[in-house]
């Protein structure tokens, strides 16, 4: 077999092999059990599979419906490879300001996410390498136990890393990950980068490259939310206008755009549903599918902010976790419920509430509907501030707004007509973008090399 050494360090092989009878690839898509991962990396091994190519996907076992459903393999992550959602801000931190909290609810989660699966993770990976010939493999932006692939020193195949949420890679051109600062033209950003990754943030890099000692693998040459630069590429779910710009933007690193689920052909409207097709003013808010467990972050001061105002509907999606509870008069103009498929609903929708959730912001853009964004953890934070970059929304700088800054924000919205414009040229990147050709594409380059 010939191999030869990527930018990563470790060899890899470049065979594209032929498969008997299709001249197809096996593909293996490797990805976090987090829903708002599983779900867009699924519907990218949809698309993949309708190209020919035999895809499995290497995740939780929670999601084996999903995969089964789209008609793919499905290989189940240990139990070990848990990602439990946040708890809620001890009060004392709230009591901090907003950048304070951020770094502390970030190297939380570089910890959770990044660092604690990493074992687990790699050692089933690496089972799956073993268990049969694998082209190629995508895996998302959280699923570090790819990193121990990456820096072997033995062949592996090509591996591209699939950006299921703000791109994490550090720039001269803006500030560290997680600060969710808006970049100032001119400024290098390099210093404060250093002082964050070296200084504030020098723990988490420990415990990560603790996690790759454990997996006998050497430490990690880049911090711990640079890991994709060691990849063979960077597929971006997004399009560029909705990235800060970067001159010294890797060249291995393409924006694809959000691979986006089809309508529903099951969807069996709720009792209710004509007052969404039929009001005047849609106002979706929603807590996403991971940080939903306290409603009172941001579907509750919705609901009051809004309920005296008979000319919009709200409707509100909980995400349906065990125990959670909407406390509080539901009012009149509000309908709350479990879960409703964006197909159906997006088109109704004139203002999204949202804690930025990546997947469901693209899915907003690719309508055109302008947001308001409430996130504190690093990777919602940055959403928040990509979406005040872009103008497509307003960042509300924290995850527990109050309902007069809810109300104020969709005011603004509603009133000026520059956010509405902004996400239309947005929605019309999405529409121009062909995102399962492309990473197709990216694939196959790799496997050719």
């Amino acid at each position: 077999m010939h191999t030869a050494r990527s930018d990563a360090g470790g060899p890899r092989s470049h065979r594209f092999r032929e498969h008997e009878g299709s001249g197809l690839a096996r593909y293996l898509l490797a990805v976090s059990p987090l829903r708002g991962h599983v779900l867009p990396m699924v519907n990218v091994g949809a698309g993949l599979k309708s190209l020919g190519h035999d895809v499995t996907v290497l995740t939780g076992a929670e999601f084996a419906g999903d995969v089964d459903h789209a008609g793919l393999r499905m290989a189940s992550l240990p139990e070990e490879v848990r990602i439990a959602p946040p708890d809620a801000a001890p009060a004392w931190l709230r009591r901090l300001p907003v950048q304070v909290r951020r770094f502390w609810l970030g190297r939380a989660e570089l910890d959770s996410v990044f660092a604690e699966p990493l074992v687990a993770a790699a050692e089933s990976l690496r089972d799956q390498l073993r268990s049969g010939p694998v082209d190629a493999i995508l895996a998302d932006v959280t699923f570090t136990g790819a990193l121990p692939i990456l820096l072997s020193e033995g062949p592996r195949p090509p591996l591209l890393v699939c950006g299921v949420g703000p791109l994490t890679i550090s720039s001269a051109d803006t500030p560290p990950f997680g600060m969710a600062w808006r970049p100032e033209a001119g400024v290098d950003y390099r210093p404060m980068t250093a002082v964050a990754h070296r200084v504030i943030m020098r723990s988490s890099q420990r415990r990560f490259n603790r996690a790759l000692r454990q997996a006998n693998c050497r430490p990690s040459p880049v911090f711990v939310s640079d890991w994709p630069r060691l990849a063979d590429g960077v597929l971006q779910l997004a399009v560029e206008g909705f990235e800060y710009p970067r001159g010294d933007l890797p060249a291995d690193v393409e924006f694809v755009g959000p691979v986006l689920p089809e309508a529903a052909g099951d969807f069996t409207p709720p009792p209710w549903w004509s007052d969404v097709t039929e009001a005047t003013t849609v106002v979706h808010v929603t807590q996403g599918t991971f940080d939903n467990g306290d409603l009172d972050q941001l579907i509750a001061p919705t609901l009051v902010a809004l309920g005296d105002r008979p000319d919009l509907l709200v409707v509100a999606t909980t995400g349906g976790r065990p125990g959670q509870q909407v406390r509080g008069r539901i009012p009149a103009n509000a309908r709350v419920v479990d879960w409703l498929p964006y197909p159906e609903l997006m088109p109704h929708v004139d203002v999204m509430i949202t804690n930025g959730g990546y997947g469901g912001v693209q899915y907003a853009l690719s309508h055109g509907v302008p947001l308001i964004v409430a996130g504190e953890t690093s990777d919602k934070a940055e959403v928040a501030a990509r979406v005040n970059h872009s103008g497509v929304g307003v960042d509300l700088g924290t995850a527990t707004p109050s309902p007069d800054a809810i109300r104020a924000a969709v005011d603004r919205i509603c009133r000026e007509g520059g956010y509405r414009a902004a996400a239309q040229r947005l929605r019309s990147q999405i529409e121009s973008a062909t995102p399962v050709d492309s990473i197709a594409n990216a694939l196959k380059r790799c496997c050719d090399v």
